[in-house]
């Protein structure tokens, strides 16, 4: 048997997992970088944090195999686990999914600065990281990999993610460049070395059955969330109203979960900062914990409000919730609702918190103050400005704003129910959609960078940005009414849900009109019109996976 057949097979096998994946962090890595080096003052320094933080990821691609999402931590162990029954070594197969993982993901961070430093004449960091991605990546698979523990995991994944992420900033010097001393690249090819043992030998119990079996993740979690929190809250299901009854199914399925989970985090983003008041290191976390909270809440938690499920790589809906005997618009009405209603609670509390977390900025040691001269003052200065625009507005128009505020929220929701259930029903057909805006900005891009060299005439780029911009609106007019006459035909909609949809995209605007004066009216009317078709979109999109 030729032993290079084998190795082959399996790197390919990898490729077809990755490569959607991998056209989509390349996509996001440049478009995002390109954008900051072009706007911003500080662009090499966030263009370098964008492409570490989109390479320095496992491939979700891979890790899904085992069922789950990454809400749960995915199912233990090692995701590839049907190379189990072929005549390959254990070292082989892991070998091989380890270091595809790590030279692949290093390979696309290489490929991704050198395009952006060659295009914008500002060097980024090339391969004084390398090392560092690639043990990163290594250690990361040897705990995820080589136990069947999810506590493990968990725990593992923060022991050496915040080590190496603190080596990185302590490495990382003005003008930008990124330089390690031999010792610490000692210790990062010994952390590489051991992880692969540790995983080989992990894997290879898993494959003779010595490693402890876990049960089966659909029947240890419900939705995503665990089975304690799930039932955290008992009280009885109301039997006179089919509403009401399926308010109560949602509440207790995800969203008081979602709920009790926004309030922690806006706890943990208090107590960060409180402690950094004692504590210099912990200010180190307090403030990307709570830069990324609110998004965290809104994307993560507000996703998926249909209940979409994915087993083994296999996207499907619940039965369950799909034959109830309940018309398709208010079901999908009442599951947006709720979810989003959870959601912008929780938001709320995470922003009281972060409101009277930043009173203690001021307060913290002072080592954090020598260490981040520029980092505090900025902070203060946040702080200063929202009191400054916020606190002159009449209550007339803070109301008019909370308004805007909260229907954003729930066409966020919305949109990612939506999405959700068009991905499971149209998987290719989301994916192109999905990659057009990447396209489109990379071509903006590419274009302004030409017409810098001297390639074309100056005012080509905007009018091109505004071609755009009415040619989308052009589209969302037609997709909408397109939807509208479909969603009747088909019965997925109803008079009093066009209407409400109707109503909610007016008050926006009015809300807009009366908390933001001198918005533009274009705009407005272009965000009314996204909201509308949003709204007319999600029962659409449930009713064609509720009767595929």
């Amino acid at each position: 048997m030729n032993r290079a057949r084998p190795i082959v097979a399996m790197l390919w096998e990898n490729w077809q997992l990755t490569r959607v994946e991998v056209g989509q962090r390349l996509g996001v890595g440049l478009v995002a970088g390109a954008g900051a080096l072009l706007l911003l003052d500080k662009g090499p320094i966030i263009a370098f944090g964008i492409l570490m933080l989109v390479y320095s990821m496992v491939w979700f691609s891979v890790a899904k195999l085992s069922g789950g999402r990454l809400s749960d931590g995915y199912k233990p162990g090692f995701p590839l686990h049907l190379l189990y029954s072929r005549p390959v070594p254990t070292t082989v197969f892991v070998g091989v999914a380890m270091f595809y993982n790590a030279i692949s993901c290093t390979a696309l961070y290489l490929v991704s600065a050198a395009l952006l430093g060659f295009a914008f004449g500002q060097p980024l960091p090339l391969l004084s990281v390398t090392l560092l991605l690639v043990s990163w990546h290594l250690a990361y698979t040897c705990v995820q990999w080589s136990t069947r523990s999810r506590v493990f995991q968990w725990i593992g994944s923060l022991a050496f993610s915040l080590p190496m992420y603190f080596l990185l900033q302590n490495n990382v010097a003005l003008p930008l460049r990124v330089e390690f001393s031999t010792f610490e690249n000692a210790v990062l090819v010994l952390v590489g070395a051991v992880s692969i043992g540790l995983t080989f030998a992990g894997v290879a119990r898993q494959r003779r059955g010595d490693a402890v079996a876990v049960v089966p993740q659909q029947k240890e979690w419900s939705g995503g969330y665990p089975d304690w929190l799930v039932t955290l809250f008992r009280f009885r299901c109301p039997t006179s109203s089919a509403t009401r009854a399926q308010v109560w199914f949602e509440l207790r399925s995800s969203g008081l979960p979602v709920l009790l989970i926004g309030l922690g985090v806006a706890i943990l983003i208090f107590l960060a900062c409180a402690i950094s008041t004692l504590f210099a290191i912990s200010s180190i976390a307090a403030v990307p914990i709570a830069i990324v909270a609110s998004l965290i809440v809104l994307f993560g938690l507000g996703n998926n409000a249909f209940g979409i499920r994915r087993k083994q790589g296999r996207t499907y809906a619940s039965a369950f919730e799909l034959t109830q005997p309940y018309g398709t618009a208010p079901l999908a009405g009442l599951k947006v609702l709720v979810r989003a209603a959870c959601v912008l609670v929780a938001m709320i509390a995470i922003g009281a918190s972060l409101w009277a977390s930043s009173s203690l900025v001021g307060d913290w040691a002072q080592e954090v103050m020598n260490n981040n001269k520029d980092l505090l003052p900025a902070l203060l200065k946040v702080r200063q400005k929202f009191a400054d625009d916020f606190g002159p507005l009449t209550g007339y128009a803070q109301v008019a704003l909370a308004i805007v505020a909260s229907i954003v929220v729930v066409s966020i929701v919305t949109w990612q129910a939506a999405r959700e259930a068009l991905r499971t029903r149209y998987p290719r057909r989301v994916l192109v959609a999905q990659c057009l805006p990447v396209v489109w900005g990379l071509a903006i891009i590419l274009l302004t960078l030409a017409i810098r060299k001297g390639f074309g005439p100056v005012p080509l780029v905007g009018e091109i940005v505004k071609a755009s911009f009415w040619i989308f609106g052009a589209a969302m007019v037609l997709a909408t009414i397109y939807l509208l006459w479909s969603g009747f035909a088909e019965r997925a909609l109803t008079i009093r849900y066009a209407c409400g949809a109707l109503v909610i995209s007016a008050a926006f605007g009015a809300a807009w009109r009366a908390g933001v004066p001198a918005g533009d009216v274009v705009g407005i009317l272009w965000l009314a019109l996204v909201i509308l078709m949003v709204s007319v979109l999600a029962p659409w999109s449930l009713n064609r996976i509720r009767h595929a």
